[in-house]
C-alpha cells in the first residue's frame, strides 16, 4: 500500500509539470565545424524550433567553439595530432513537459590523454526556461541523492581494485548541488553523470547513478519555477532575504553562491584556510545586507551584482 501512495504521489507532482496535450520537440542535428593546420573542431547539437531552447544550446556551443580556437590558435601540432574538440549529445527526454539533452564534450590539447566532460541541459516546457536539480528537489532532496549516490558509486569503485575510495567519492558526491549539475531529469528516473576525475581515477572512465523518482517522492518540490535560494525561502525573514526570494534568477545566483563557498570551504588547505574563508563570508554578508539597503528602491540589482563578484571570487583560482 505505502509503494503505491508512493507512486501515486510522485505521478501527480510530474504531472504538474506537462502541459495538457503537450507534443515532443521536433529536433535536427546542426553542427559547429572548423579546420586549421593546429586544430579541429566538430560540434554537434540540436535545434528543436523552440527560440528560449535554441538560444540558450546554441550560445552555450558557440561560446566552446570561440574558447577552443583561441586556446589552440597558436598551439604546435602534437605527435598525435593537432588539438580536437569535439561534440556529442543524446537527448534524454523530450515529451512535452521536459525537454533534456547531455552533451559529451570530449577535448584532446597535447596532454598524456584526451578528456571528456558533461553538460545537462533540462528544459521546462512550455516556456523553455532552463531548470536546476536543486529547483526539482528540495535541500532534503539534495543530502538524499547524495547519499543515494554515494553507496552506488562505492558498490561500483569499491574494492581492492577500486580506482577510488571514500573520502574522494564523498567529496565529488557530497551533498552540494553542484555535483550533481550533470543530470536528466526522466519521467520516472533521475539520471546523474560525473566527470572523469569527480569520483574516481581517470581509468575508471565517466560514472553514472540511476535513482527512481518513486524514491525521492516526498522531497520533489511542488512547484520548480518558484525561486530556490540558499536557505528555505518560506521562512525569509529579513528584507534582503525576501528580495531574493521574489527572483527565480537571483535566488538561483544565491544558491551558486552558497554551493561555490561550500566547495572552497570543502577543498581547504587546511583549518586556518578553513576559518579564514567562513570568516571572510561573514563580511561578505555584512557588507552585501548594509550595501543594498541603502539602494532600496534598486536591490534586486545592487544584489544581483553583489553576488556575481562574490561567485567570481569563490570560483577564481587560489
Amino acid at each position: 500500500m505505502r509503494v503505491k501512495l508512493i507512486l501515486a504521489a510522485t505521478a501527480m507532482l510530474l504531472a504538474q509539470l506537462a502541459p495538457a496535450n503537450a507534443a515532443p520537440l521536433v529536433s535536427q542535428e546542426k553542427k559547429v565545424s572548423d579546420r586549421k593546420p593546429t586544430y579541429t573542431i566538430e560540434l554537434a547539437y540540436p535545434r528543436t524550433g523552440h527560440r528560449a531552447i535554441d538560444n540558450e544550446i546554441e550560445s552555450w556551443v558557440r561560446e566552446l567553439a570561440q574558447d577552443f580556437a583561441s586556446a589552440a590558435k597558436d598551439q604546435e601540432p602534437t605527435p598525435a595530432g593537432p588539438w580536437a574538440a569535439n561534440l556529442t549529445y543524446e537527448i534524454g527526454r523530450n515529451d512535452g513537459a521536459m525537454f533534456s539533452v547531455l552533451f559529451s564534450n570530449y577535448t584532446y590539447m597535447g596532454g598524456a590523454h584526451p578528456n571528456t566532460v558533461f553538460e545537462a541541459f533540462n528544459f521546462l516546457l512550455p516556456e523553455g526556461s532552463r531548470v536546476e536539480l536543486a529547483e526539482l528537489v528540495t535541500r532534503r532532496g539534495i543530502e538524499r541523492v547524495s547519499a543515494m549516490s554515494i553507496a552506488q558509486l562505492k558498490q561500483t569503485l569499491g574494492g581492492p581494485d577500486g580506482m577510488s575510495d571514500i573520502d574522494w567519492i564523498t567529496r565529488g558526491a557530497g551533498a552540494n548541488a553542484k555535483n550533481f549539475r550533470n543530470f536528466l531529469w526522466q519521467p520516472q528516473l533521475l539520471v546523474i553523470h560525473f566527470d572523469p576525475y569527480q569520483v574516481a581515477a581517470y581509468a575508471a572512465g565517466p560514472q553514472e547513478v540511476r535513482i527512481p523518482l518513486s524514491r525521492l517522492s516526498d522531497v520533489v518540490r511542488a512547484d520548480p519555477r518558484m525561486p530556490a535560494a540558499s536557505f528555505d525561502c518560506a521562512k525569509a525573514a529579513s528584507d534582503v532575504e525576501q528580495q531574493i526570494c521574489a527572483s527565480r534568477e537571483l535566488a538561483r545566483l544565491d544558491r551558486h553562491v552558497s554551493e561555490a563557498y561550500a566547495e572552497k570551504v570543502l577543498w581547504a588547505a587546511d583549518e586556518a584556510a578553513r576559518a579564514k574563508l567562513k570568516e571572510t563570508q561573514r563580511a561578505w554578508l555584512k557588507h552585501r545586507d548594509e550595501t543594498c539597503r541603502r539602494v532600496r528602491t534598486a536591490m534586486t540589482a545592487c544584489l544581483t551584482q553583489v553576488h556575481q563578484e562574490r561567485f567570481r571570487v569563490l570560483t577564481s583560482a587560489p
